[in-house]
């Protein structure tokens, strides 16, 4: 891949990023870089997911889809935590 594509944070994932604090905020910042320049690192979900990836951070998952021109990332959330179901 030649340039970095956009990233887009839903406002739920905004909220998320928000209330995570250093270190793993830090950690997650850098895999939002790394998903700009290799948005395919990250493992195809199923299911209802179908068309989003998740890319790990410790105890946090990112889920995110790709497009053309953008890294959109609707969560990023707690491992342990349900996800709420993704948008239509």
């Amino acid at each position: 891949m030649g340039e970095d594509l956009q990233l887009r944070l839903y406002p739920q994932a905004a909220e998320d990023l928000r209330a995570i604090y250093d270190p793993l905020y830090s950690e997650i910042v850098a895999k939002l870089r790394m998903l700009r320049r290799y948005p395919e690192l990250g493992q195809a979900l199923p299911g209802p997911y179908k068309g989003w990836r998740t890319a790990p951070v410790r105890i946090f998952r990112i889920i995110y889809r790709v497009t053309p021109q953008a890294v959109e990332v609707l969560f990023i959330r707690h491992c342990k935590r349900d996800l709420p179901k993704p948008p239509q």
